[in-house]
């Protein structure tokens, strides 16, 4: 009857340590401690005097104590050693649990199963690999190094039993520390990728100051050559005029030096006169062409420089951005007919109409008309409703649809490495969209010309 009541207790002893080490899966607590509760768990219901649990690398083939107490041998936690071939490596290998007594671990290093005992040799021994059924993680080694403690079949059962558990264990760990990497890392991606947004935001706004600064470069370079060329312009009816007066001077000083010397007549007077009235002749229309010159200049360079809103007549300010443009257009065969409505009074921003219809010429003569004798540039303009319309074309080249698309993109060019800077039409885009808050599409086909359609908001007179 007592030795009923003893193995009850000890069955019940044994159940209690089973759920206490099943629980242990669930638990929050680190690995050392997971190992340390086992151990003592353990203790209660055997004998553990001597204990080692080995994670296995399949990868690099080593073993890592993670826990070791030994009563012989030293190890410190976190070694590595190879797997090599001692007799933990013929359990991981087998991947089967095995009870050794130190007879049986000779006869294995007898028949070539393992190469030698590695550590002291014990008594008794037995291993269970820690295996979610295919792949080991490790082992689990009990032995003991006295004949009074000899393990049988149900200690090596029991320590499958912890075995397993330690494979869950292992595998929730496993899950849980990637997990907590995976976040670490996203968690860095995403500091990586706002760092890298801030570099982004940078580089863009450095990029966009140095664009503005191309395009506000494109544009007082449209002025300059606005500039020399009427330079030029103005420079022929001044020099007309300065030959007009100095003739007439020689003319004076020889007609006061006959009648000094009482050698004039009245004939000589009368071809005075005549070169008088020439020479008036002269020096005021070229003074008038002069003054037309540089009053329509100074309107278009004015305009040109700022972004003032001001009432023009339409038709009357196309001629003057025309008649600024005559030293580029008169060297050319190419016509230039506008039709706009006499009367058509706008409130508008003139300098960027003016730049836009300079940029849109000058790239028809540049890039549309340049292997063309005599093209024709055509403007039609109309007022709908309260808007501006602009149709602008031409018949030079055209383009295809891809050279379309890319039309107003800045630094886009057809005449890379000849001069082109890619920002002309780009410059006509941001004139037309943000300067005149209007819409601007494009139309054209190889060989066909091309044609701008351009709509501008404007305020009712």
């Amino acid at each position: 009857m007592n030795l009923n009541k003893k193995a009850d207790k000890n069955n019940l002893n044994t159940i209690n340590a089973l759920l206490e080490i099943s629980s242990l899966v669930l638990s929050k607590l680190t690995l050392p401690q997971i190992y340390k509760n086992i151990h003592e768990i353990v203790s209660k219901i055997i004998y553990v005097k001597n204990i080692a649990i080995l994670l296995y690398d399949p990868v690099e083939k080593i073993i890592i104590y993670d826990y070791f107490i030994d009563e012989k041998d030293q190890v410190t936690i976190g070694t590595t050693l190879p797997i090599g071939d001692g007799v933990s490596s013929y359990v991981i290998r087998k991947n089967n649990p095995y009870l050794f007594t130190s007879e049986d671990q000779k006869e294995l290093e007898t028949k070539g199963e393992i190469s030698k005992v590695i550590g002291s040799l014990s008594k008794s021994w037995m291993g269970a690999p820690i295996s979610n059924g295919e792949d080991v993680m490790g082992i689990i080694i009990v032995q003991s190094y006295s004949s009074d403690n000899i393990y049988d079949q149900n200690d090596l059962q029991l320590l499958s039993f912890i075995a397993s558990n330690l494979a869950v264990v292992l595998q929730q760990r496993k899950f849980i520390n990637k997990q907590i990497e995976d976040k670490e890392s996203l968690k860095n991606n995403l500091q990586l990728i706002k760092e890298q947004n801030l570099a982004l935001e940078s580089m863009m706004e450095t990029l966009k100051g140095a664009q503005d600064e191309l395009v506000q470069k494109e544009k007082m370079a449209s002025l300059g050559n606005l500039v020399a060329g009427i330079a030029h312009e103005i420079n022929t009816p001044i020099g007309i005029c300065v030959t007009a007066i100095t003739n007439l001077h020689h003319q004076y000083k020889s007609l006061k030096n006959k009648i000094s010397n009482n050698t004039a007549s009245d004939k000589h007077l009368d071809y005075f006169f005549e070169d008088v009235d020439e020479a008036c002749t002269i020096i005021e229309s070229n003074t008038l062409r002069a003054a037309t010159l540089i009053n329509s200049f100074k309107e278009i360079a004015v305009d040109q420089s700022s972004e003032a809103a001001r009432e023009i007549n339409m038709k009357q300010y196309i001629n003057e951005v025309l008649l600024s443009m005559r030293p580029i257009l008169k060297k050319l065969s190419h016509e230039v007919i506008v039709e706009c409505p006499d009367n058509l009074l706008i409130e508008t921003v003139p300098g960027a109409i003016s730049q836009v219809l300079t940029n849109l010429i000058n790239n028809s003569i540049i890039h549309g008309l340049n292997t063309i004798e005599r093209g024709c540039i055509k403007l039609i303009i109309v007022k709908e409703s309260d808007n501006l319309i602009i149709h602008y074309q031409d018949n030079g080249k055209g383009m295809n649809e891809d050279e379309i698309k890319m039309l107003f993109e800045p630094f886009y060019t057809t005449k890379r490495g000849s001069g082109g800077s890619g920002l002309g039409t780009h410059v006509i885009y941001n004139l037309v969209t943000s300067t005149l808050g209007g819409k601007i599409t494009v139309q054209s086909e190889e060989c066909k010309g091309l044609h701008y359609h351009i709509s501008i908001p404007i305020k009712p007179l």
